[in-house]
C-alpha cells in the first residue's frame, strides 16, 4: 500500500514544551504541561493550547481568551510557530493528503470533525465509517473498547481545533483526532507496560483505516 503513498509523522509538535522539560528541570516542573513556551501579554503565563490555535472558527466554544488558560486560544490563530508550522506543510501539500490523524491521550475515542459545532459536515457518514473500521482493528488486537463520532458530539464544542482546520480549510476528508488509552484509572500517566500494547493497536487501526481510505479514494 505504501509503495505509491508517503506517510509522514510527527512524534511530538509541541517540541517547545519538550525542549523546555529537558533543560530547566529545577525550575520546571509541570510535567502534563499542554500549552507551547510562548510569551502572552501576561507575565509569568506561557503558550497557547495548540489545539485551540488554529484558524476555524478560532477562539469561540471550548477556547479561552486568558492567557493564564490551559485553553488559551493565543494572541490570534496560528500565532504559535508550531501550529503555523504544520498548516503550512500541510498547505504546501494541498490536494495530496488525503488522510489527517492528531493523536492525544487520554480516553480511548476515535473522533472527526466538526469540533466547532455538533451539526455534521457532509462527509461525517463516510469519515465514521473509517473511524469504525479503525476501531474494530484496534479492538481485535487487545480488546480495547473505543468510541466514535465528531468530537462535538462525543466531548463538546471546542473551536480552533486542528482537524476542523484540516477539513474545512485544507481539505483532507479524513481528518481524524484519537485520544489513546486509557479512560481514567491512569490518565495521562499511562503505565510503561502499557506502552507497547496501545501501540500495537493503534497501529492496527491505523492499518484498517488505511485501507479503507484507499478503497474509497483510489478505488
Amino acid at each position: 500500500m505504501f509503495d505509491q503513498k508517503d506517510l509522514q509523522s510527527s512524534c511530538s509538535v509541541n517540541n517547545g514544551t519538550k525542549k523546555e522539560r529537558f533543560l530547566n528541570k529545577t525550575e520546571y516542573k509541570d510535567r502534563l504541561w499542554r500549552k507551547t513556551r510562548s510569551k502572552t501579554s501576561v507575565a509569568n503565563c506561557y503558550g497557547a493550547d495548540p489545539n485551540r490555535n488554529w484558524d476555524y472558527d478560532w477562539c469561540k466554544s471550548g477556547s479561552s481568551h486568558d492567557p493564564c488558560d490551559d485553553t488559551f486560544c493565543g494572541e490570534k490563530a496560528f500565532s504559535e510557530i508550531e501550529t503555523a508550522q504544520v498548516a503550512k506543510f500541510i498547505a504546501d501539500q494541498r490536494g495530496t493528503i488525503v488522510n489527517y490523524i492528531n493523536f492525544h491521550s487520554y480516553s480511548q475515542l476515535w473522533m472527526s470533525p466538526w469540533s466547532y459545532t455538533t451539526t455534521s459536515p457532509a462527509q461525517f457518514k463516510l469519515q465514521d465509517d473509517g473511524s469504525i473500521q479503525a476501531i474494530n482493528a484496534l479492538t481485535a488486537v487487545h480488546g480495547t473498547q473505543y468510541q466514535h463520532g465528531s468530537v462535538a458530539q462525543i466531548i463538546s464544542p471546542t473551536s480552533g481545533s486542528t482537524i476542523d482546520w484540516t477539513y474545512g480549510i485544507a481539505n483532507v476528508t479524513f481528518s481524524y483526532g484519537v485520544e489513546l488509552r486509557d479512560t481514567g484509572e491512569y490518565g495521562f500517566l499511562l503505565p510503561e507496560n502499557q506502552i507497547i500494547p496501545s501501540g500495537e493497536e493503534t497501529m492496527a487501526g491505523l492499518e484498517a483505516l488505511l485501507m479503507y481510505i484507499d478503497k474509497h479514494v483510489y478505488a
